[in-house]
């Protein structure tokens, strides 16, 4: 009797075999990237070691499944980031809030003068709020909303007699960075010009103004203006603190696997805030230097603040109003976000 072979598993195997060459053949599944325009000079402190740092750590807590690309040129200007985020133009960046008033009036709340503390104190203020109170609010329905932080707040430099006194405003010409700032001291007696923040630098040194309100120790080194102040005045609470939003396209997270986005939620939001120490550190080292280079620091009196506190009255309201208008309690969140920020 003939034995009976096994040649009847040849194709099966040879079919199996192929199936198998050909899956080992196919590429990994691709890693997503999100790419993020940089609003700061790519070489500014924050992209280097906060906003850099953040983005290796999305890539590792996904195990590479989630890379973030920071392309060095803008992929657009300033005030047209959110709708270059909206429109697929880039899949993330973040964005001032000074710029966005309408889309994103409760955020106005940091840039509010006298409120504020520390880039650290009031970057955790400012998201710990937004959880609070204006995460209900519609504002961020178009994005995904994965950070807020803020820069250290502005103060009064003087290149000639120091600005301390209510009286030492008068006939002065000071720049003041747009916004809140200029607003406040547009009602003083001093002659104001407000420009971009980049413009500063030239209007110092060609000595077109002898003042410069609005911007902290950190922004005044890096527009190399130490060097012609001869005062600074310090403001409790600052004149006005730069708040940013980090957004991303909400197609581009949404197709983000759910345990990854958990991921990154969780190394962002209040993490994000208080990766901001480093930057209170640095503007802490800049005003130190200004000190060795011979800038006074001092702090503006009792009148001055009463003085610029009375000129503000009308900001608060209008964010009252705004936040009333939203359904939002704002006494009550612009009392907490104040409190948490001026917090040591």
């Amino acid at each position: 009797m003939r034995k009976r072979g096994f040649h009847w598993l040849r194709p099966v195997l040879l079919a199996a075999g192929g199936v198998l060459s050909a899956a080992a053949s196919l590429p990994a599944q691709a890693a997503t990237t999100l790419v993020i325009n940089q609003l700061l000079p790519p070489g500014d402190p924050f992209n280097q070691q906060v906003l850099r740092p953040w983005a290796k750590d999305v890539e590792r807590v996904t195990d590479g499944r989630v890379r973030i690309s920071l392309p060095n040129a803008p992929m657009a200007g300033p005030a047209q980031l959110w709708n270059a985020v909206t429109g697929d133009i880039v899949d993330g960046a973040y964005v001032f809030n000074g710029l966005l008033p309408r889309q994103l009036p409760l955020e106005q709340v940091a840039a509010l003068p006298f409120v504020s503390g520390t880039a650290a104190a009031t970057s955790v203020a400012l998201w710990k709020t937004h959880e609070k109170f204006f995460a209900r609010a519609p504002e961020y329905r178009s994005v995904k909303l994965l950070a807020l932080f803020s820069l250290p707040p502005g103060e009064v430099f003087s290149m000639a007699k120091p600005i301390v006194h209510p009286g030492d405003l008068r006939g002065r010409r000071i720049w003041a960075l747009p916004g809140v700032p200029q607003r406040v001291l547009v009602h003083s007696h001093a002659g104001v010009i407000s420009s971009p923040a980049v413009q500063v630098s030239e209007l110092v040194a060609g000595g077109t103004v002898d003042a410069v309100a609005g911007i902290g120790d950190y922004n005044a080194r890096a527009f190399k203006i130490l060097g012609y102040m001869k005062s600074e005045t310090v403001i409790p609470g600052g004149l006005t603190v730069p708040s940013f939003s980090l957004i991303i396209n909400r197609g581009k997270w949404d197709s983000i696997a759910p345990a990854d986005r958990k991921a990154i939620e969780a190394i962002s939001g209040l993490a994000f805030a208080r990766r901001m120490t480093l930057i209170t550190r640095i503007n802490q080292q800049a005003r130190e230097q200004a000190r060795k280079q011979g800038v006074r620091i001092l702090q503006a009196s009792p009148a001055l603040v009463a003085e610029l506190k009375g000129y503000a009255k009308p900001l608060f309201t209008q964010w009252l109003a705004s936040a009333r208008a939203m359904h939002v309690d704002g006494p009550a969140a612009l009392k907490y976000f104040e409190s948490r920020a001026q917090a040591h």
